[in-house]
């Protein structure tokens, strides 16, 4: 899980740094381990406005969808 999270991290600092509003963290379904370390991850930081996970028509449940601040 350390590598995904890693590759989270790096993805969420490009979406702040290109001034993307919403991403969307396709984690998957499985045990909800990695959904939960990155719902930990998306609390802390400063720039998460807020984030959701509920079903979407595109990514089904394996996914969060979370709005950034600049």
């Amino acid at each position: 899980m350390r590598t995904q999270l890693k590759f989270f991290d790096a993805f969420l600092e490009k979406a702040l740094r290109l001034g993307v509003e919403k991403i969307f963290i396709i984690h998957g379904v499985g045990t909800g381990k990695l959904k939960d370390a990155i719902a930990n991850r998306l609390l802390q930081h400063p720039y998460v406005a807020t984030f959701k996970n509920e079903y979407h028509p595109r990514y089904g449940w394996g996914a969060t969808e979370a709005t950034l601040e600049a």
